[in-house]
């Protein structure tokens, strides 16, 4: 069950995950911010209705920290996703490029990652003469990513 606080203009959402290993809860929350030309009924309904959305994603394992920083995001991609949609050629060489690409920008958390930090990671590629194709690959990939707000 989602917990609503209004805190100002904004309304404060809080859902509880579960409990982590040490016995912790694990709270994900988020903020809403109603439109300005909201009725006090309209933003009433639209704040459950945003809580309800946001409960839903926590239960599928869509909501994650923006704090993570990308090497965790990538690890839990790997896990949730890559294992079970890729092949294993596919994930192997994944692995392998993002080695390099933890070097880079591992370190970032995703709610910092910007785009600039990708064309610094690609010149450094480049600069290295890193072949073309796998500098286009690893472009590819990751721009769209950070674009989309996927990371």
């Amino acid at each position: 069950m989602a917990t609503i606080k209004k805190r100002g203009n904004n309304y404060s959402i809080r859902v509880s995950c579960g409990y982590d290993m040490q016995g912790k809860q694990i709270i994900k929350s988020m903020t809403w911010k109603p439109e300005k030309d909201m009725t006090v009924k309209q933003m009433e309904k639209e704040v459950q209705r945003q809580a309800i959305l946001f409960e839903e994603k926590c239960r599928q394992g869509l909501c994650f920290s923006n704090n993570i920083r990308f090497a965790d995001f990538a690890e839990k991609w790997f896990t949730d996703y890559a294992e079970k949609q890729l092949k294993a050629k596919t994930i192997a060489r994944y692995k392998d490029l993002l080695k390099r690409v933890n070097q880079a920008i591992g370190h970032i958390k995703l709610n910092q990652l910007q785009p600039i930090h990708l064309l610094h990671f690609y010149d450094n590629l480049a600069e290295n003469g890193i072949n073309i194709s796998l500098l286009y690959t690893l472009q590819k990939r990751l721009t769209m990513s950070v674009l989309l707000k996927l990371l």
